[in-house]
């Protein structure tokens, strides 16, 4: 729509959809006016016109404006790989991401992160959360390729300290470890200060990772900071029976033994957490990310997301590079709960749709440590949002906004992207650049980054899968 466009420009506009999806719910003949990127009114229509007789309305019949989904985990550096994982056991990070990853130089980062941006748009994401151990010119190429699509970046760096029992390091290396990696990470958040739409992070891979003085050490670093601090928890048997043989503690265990939990925290995957480990997440008001795809596709234990939203966990959703949409994502987060919990229970609501909805928007900024800007529409915050056609077969007629927008909406009803009240995406293209150039520049690229990886693949293809299976040679 040609209106879009004009009403980036102004800077200072006032829509009126059809519907309005607030915190309570959606909303009917309401307004949201934005300026200079901010929401300065949300409410009646009615209201609005009293105290603003002036001030003209935009029009959109047919209409839903929501939040833009946040992704609270991922990793940019995986987007051309993805099919490879298909079929593949567990621990897929051994054998493709790591190698794929520690491959790319600071371009292909640039790339990487470019075309998951504009994937991740196309699906409704209006901020993304990113997960990788980055030096300064990777972390700067992330960062660059943020800028330039003009989404919203939790940026990251950290370290990583391998402590399996062939790799273990010794007490001066540890230290010469936690002095690199706290210099690293001041010079992370000074990069990110001046940067309206980035925020800094740190990271450690997992339990396996670091050493508990380093967790340590920038966990603290993170809170006296204000910095969100982000590791793998409890994602895997493997890491779990590590632990436990290592420390004689489950990874979040020993965490928290180690000072990494608390509000600056966002434990990503929790799918192994026992009920007394909830109750950590409850009582120091931990993070989580919950990655329903993740496990569906790798054969992980699903994540007990029904349990956190009843305990008062604090919680959010992620992709973990599987796929950029956010309307399969909430599908995914509802479905994986009712084929893990709600089934066994004779639970048919499992947290009806707006628990999803939540989770995914306010749920994500709140975990994110973005929880003051975004996350929802809401007078004072950004204006990160959606514009969804609602005038399409699946969804007429209408009889429960949130549920359809979890089971119904396509990606393809998302008619316009948000980011700081600036329009970057229109009809599922940007705005502001050529993606059939970008992509005609770089798909060669992307399949040499894969093809010249040491990546280790240990089920084939599907095609491959399917002679065998016909009893072919």
């Amino acid at each position: 729509m040609d209106s879009y466009v004009e009403l980036t420009q102004s800077g200072n506009y006032v829509l009126a959809p059809e519907l309005l999806l607030t915190r309570l719910g959606p909303q009917y003949e309401h307004v949201l006016w934005v300026q200079n990127g901010e929401i300065k009114f949300l409410g009646p229509r009615i209201d609005f016109e009293k105290s603003n007789p002036a001030v003209s309305i935009a029009e959109l019949p047919g209409r839903a404006i929501i939040p833009g989904f946040i992704d609270a985990h991922t990793h940019l550096g995986q987007a051309f790989g993805k099919a490879i994982t298909g079929g593949e056991p567990a621990q897929i990070w051994r054998r493709i991401w790591i190698p794929l990853e520690g491959s790319y130089d600071a371009n292909a980062v640039y790339v990487s992160a470019k075309w998951m941006f504009l994937e991740a748009l196309r699906g409704g994401f209006t901020c993304i959360s990113n997960f990788a151990v980055l030096n300064e010119e990777k972390a700067a190429a992330v960062q660059q390729a943020a800028s330039d699509v003009g989404i919203r970046l939790i940026s990251t760096t950290g370290y990583a300290l391998p402590m399996e029992r062939d790799l273990e390091p010794d007490k001066k290396q540890i230290n010469t470890a936690i002095d690199s990696a706290l210099i690293r990470a001041e010079a992370h958040v000074l990069a990110c200060r001046d940067e309206s739409l980035i925020t800094p992070s740190l990271c450690v891979p997992s339990v396996q990772g670091a050493p508990g003085v380093l967790i340590q050490e920038l966990s603290t670093f993170c809170a006296q900071n204000g910095v969100l601090f982000q590791i793998h928890t409890n994602e895997h048997h493997v890491e779990v029976h590590w632990s436990v043989t290592k420390y004689g503690m489950r990874p979040l265990e020993f965490f928290a033994e180690n000072g990494a939990v608390g509000r600056h925290t966002l434990h990503h995957h929790c799918s192994l957490v026992t009920d007394s480990e909830i109750e950590i997440l409850r009582n120091t008001q931990s993070g989580v990310s919950y990655n329903p795809l993740a496990s569906a596709w790798k054969g992980d234990h699903a994540a007990p997301a029904m349990a956190f939203a009843s305990r008062g966990v604090r919680f959010g959703i992620g992709t973990d590079s599987t796929r950029s949409d956010g309307l399969k994502m909430l599908e995914a987060a509802e479905t994986v709960q009712r084929l893990t919990q709600g089934m066994q229970l004779a639970d048919f609501s499992c947290g009806a749709a707006w628990t999803w909805i939540d989770a995914a928007t306010r749920g994500s900024a709140d975990v994110c440590c973005l929880g003051d800007i975004t996350g929802e529409l809401r007078k004072g915050f950004r204006a990160d949002f959606l514009v969804l056609d609602r005038e399409q077969p699946e969804v007429l007629p209408s009889w429960d906004f949130e549920w359809e927008l979890v089971r119904l909406y396509n990606r393809d009803q998302i008619e316009a992207v948000f980011v700081d009240g600036r329009l970057v995406l229109s009809n599922r293209q940007p705005v502001t650049w050529d993606v059939k150039d970008f992509l005609e520049e770089n798909k060669n690229v992307a399949r040499g980054m894969v093809e010249n990886a040491p990546i280790i693949r240990c089920h084939g293809t599907s095609s491959e899968a399917r002679i065998r299976g016909n009893g072919e040679s």
